[in-house]
């Protein structure tokens, strides 16, 4: 949804799709994004296991199956080659089986992202496609595990980046704001400790953006959430505004790693009986949309993370004269 603010706008932007796609190996269903594509407008598509207590990615002993059903998703599905494994696994009511379920650490989380990306990327056309990881959830500390028995969320993505090594073609985001007025987006506001060092608000992309080592400095960053945390504000505050800026800013600072993408969350209410969704949804809040489209008079462009060179040179011997006469030609 809201493709159409953007096409009217002449604006090519980023949608995101989310899918839940079950765990069976021998379904070979998928969908067309070519409607989207071939309006020129940026695809991503989440892959998930399911929602609720199925899990945002199913118990481990289905990861293969699950990695199988990626892989005949993404081959059925044409109009996408950017693809989210899960979402949110920090938290609680992620996990199969919901809150007292089985809580995906960082380890169980890399093992099935591991298997998913072989699947998706050993398929033919998809060799090159990106397999993101999830966005992990903000503010939450629901999973704790040895070496973070405070369930710090940053050192949750950092943990998931140092298992994977170089094994990921990009990352996605989630932040926020914590209530509905535009200028808590470049709020600096800390929380209380013990996690006093993190922001409260939007800025909080920024605490995920200093987990990501120098190894990783060259993928590609998509934040693939934002809202006002609770429900829009249905208004032209300039909050919409302000979110683009402030990470237009941030691709312009010398020496950041870019950020590629921000998506508004969400588009459709959904279930209309849950005030939750209906909250969240922009399609039934015209003062968000002439945010959107105002933001849009700004001529925002992707920043594209740059290749970072290994030259791995040494220098193993070097005859050089030690003066040189000034008959001497030197070229």
């Amino acid at each position: 949804g809201a493709e159409h603010l953007m096409i009217g706008k002449d604006k090519r932007g980023w949608v995101l799709v989310t899918e839940g796609v079950g765990a069976d190996p021998n379904n070979h269903s998928g969908s067309s994004y070519t409607d989207l594509s071939n309006q020129g407008l940026g695809v991503i598509a989440r892959l998930n296991n399911g929602y609720g207590t199925a899990g945002t990615i199913p118990h481990s002993n289905l990861y293969d199956d699950f990695a199988r059903r990626c892989g005949n998703w993404v081959q059925a599905s044409p109009g996408c080659q950017i693809w989210i494994i899960g979402n949110e696994m920090n938290l609680a009511n992620e996990r199969p089986g919901g809150p007292n379920g089985q809580k995906i650490t960082p380890q169980l989380y890399a093992s099935c992202f591991e298997k998913c990306r072989g699947e998706i990327r050993s398929r033919p056309g998809h060799e090159h496609d990106q397999v993101v990881i999830g966005a992990v959830g903000p503010w939450n500390i629901e999973t704790t595990y040895p070496g973070n028995l405070k369930g710090d969320w940053v050192q949750y993505l950092a943990d998931i980046l140092d298992l994977l090594g170089d094994g990921l073609d990009g990352i996605s985001l989630h932040t926020y704001t914590h209530d509905q007025p535009a200028h808590l987006v470049f709020s600096d506001d800390k929380m209380q400790a013990p996690f006093d060092n993190r922001h409260w608000h939007f800025r909080a992309y920024r605490d995920f953006m200093g987990a990501i080592p120098d190894s990783l400095k060259s993928l590609p960053v998509y934040l693939t959430e934002t809202d006002q945390y609770g429900a829009w504000l249905d208004a032209n505050t300039g909050w919409v505004r302000n979110a683009y800026q402030e990470i237009d800013d941030w691709n312009q600072a010398a020496g950041k790693q870019p950020i590629q993408a921000l998506i508004l969350y969400r588009w459709i209410i959904g279930d209309h009986n849950d005030p939750q969704q209906v909250g969240w949804a922009i399609e039934n809040k015209p003062g968000v949309q002439d945010d959107f489209r105002d933001a849009m008079n700004n001529e925002y462009r992707v920043v594209l993370p740059q290749a970072r060179p290994d030259y791995r040179v040494a220098w193993l011997d070097v005859s050089a004269p030690g003066r040189a006469d000034l008959t001497t030609t030197i070229r």
